[in-house]
């Protein structure tokens, strides 16, 4: 996969399939449904960052330094020629930042189409009308630059392919629940990552494959600690791989670019776009911009639960103000049920650093103090069981 996706953005994939004669339409965030794009005959590609920091001088002269750091990440690549090799990008228009990132596109480094998709912050019926007639919208558009109608058989045989895709992802985060996982943190997201930069037939043959050679090796991961990371979007895994160079593995996530992007699956029973609307909108675990807030923590203790965590990483990139405003709420239910968290502020693309390496290893002396303590506990509570038993 990694020989497929690089240099990026650019990488091998998208090369070969442009020299094919097929379009290339970017995409941001998780309210655009990936399957409209490949039901076009088009190739879809997450507009990220990836495993290096970027200079944002330019783009900080449009922006506000306050703007959300993806954002300004994203249009300093647009306006350094990155994203040239698009046909058309479409925005999913979340939150301030993202209008911003548009303005700005739009003005400085236009590119041959752009559109926007809105997603609504409730899961009612009101706002699922409301997102499945914006769908029905851009379907139209697309078409337009497609030069033919989108139809209804086309985007149920891409329901089909994204939803094995889906599948395949789960069972890769279904081996991550053993005792010994097979894979790390760090690696699985960038599985995740090439999912978003490649055709999705090719990357679901590879997965397969890579799937079966995970269970034909019988690696294990032996660390003592397993982990949980929530928040936002991450595409940066060098500071993962810092964290997993501890004794500690990633085991699962609460990520735009993890288990929010991959998990559930698209009801392919009913019309397609009704289908996907139900999907993007309710199906999927929520993000912090989602009201009631409950919800996403309702998902994350369930999530740690599963993967029996003894530890969340929460990292927030700078001015993404809705995580943000989560992260006292996120800490008094992680205090409550004996969680510990380890809260992280990082400007989107930040990689393993000197400062970041010495807070892990503080936050893993905590999770063994913790773990000393409990053991010196357990004789206690047996003694006492014992006196009951002989009273």
């Amino acid at each position: 996969m990694k020989r497929l996706t690089t240099p990026f953005p650019e990488g091998a994939a998208v090369k070969e399939w442009k020299a094919a004669g097929g379009r290339v339409v970017g995409y941001t965030g998780l309210a655009v449904p990936e399957e409209i794009i490949h039901a076009a005959r088009m190739l879809p590609f997450r507009i990220s960052g990836d495993n290096e920091p970027v200079s944002l001088r330019e783009a900080e002269a449009c922006m506000l330094p306050n703007t959300s750091s993806v954002a300004r990440t994203l249009l300093q690549m647009a306006l350094d020629g990155r994203y040239d090799f698009l046909d058309g990008v479409v925005v999913s228009v979340v939150n301030e930042g993202a209008r911003r990132l548009v303005d700005n596109w739009r003005m400085y480094a236009p590119p041959p189409y752009m559109d926007v998709i809105f997603l609504p912050l409730k899961r009612t019926d009101e706002a699922r009308a409301l997102y499945l007639a914006d769908l029905e919208d851009w379907r139209s558009r697309l078409s337009e630059l497609r030069g033919a109608y989108i139809v209804d058989r086309d985007l149920r045989r891409a329901i089909e392919v994204y939803n094995r895709g889906r599948d395949l992802l789960q069972k890769l985060y279904a081996l991550r629940r053993r005792d010994r996982p097979p894979v790390t943190g760090a690696e699985t997201l960038e599985v995740v990552k090439a999912a978003t930069r490649m055709p999705r037939e090719a990357f679901n043959d590879l997965l397969e494959q890579l799937l079966a050679e995970i269970e034909s090796t019988g690696r294990e991961v032996r660390k003592s600690r397993r982990l949980m990371i929530v928040g936002s979007e991450l595409q940066n895994s060098t500071w993962i791989e810092a964290l997993e160079e501890l004794d500690a593995v990633v085991v699962t996530d609460e990520l735009c670019t993890g288990t929010r992007y991959c998990f559930g699956k698209v009801d392919a029973s009913l019309p397609p776009l009704e289908a996907l609307a139900r999907y993007y909108l309710f199906a999927r675990s929520p993000s912090a911009r989602v009201w009631p807030a409950g919800e996403r923590f309702r998902h994350i203790f369930a999530m740690a639960g599963r993967y029996k965590v003894d530890g969340v990483v929460s990292q927030i990139q700078r001015y993404d103000a809705e995580y943000g405003h989560d992260k006292m709420f996120l800490k008094k239910e992680m205090d409550e049920r004996g969680i510990p968290i380890l809260e992280l502020d990082v400007d989107y693309g930040d990689g393993r650093s000197a400062q970041l390496t010495a807070r892990f290893e503080a936050f893993m002396e905590e999770l063994e103090g913790r773990a000393a303590a409990r053991v010196a506990r357990t004789p206690l509570r047996r003694q006492r069981k014992g006196r009951l038993a002989c009273s």
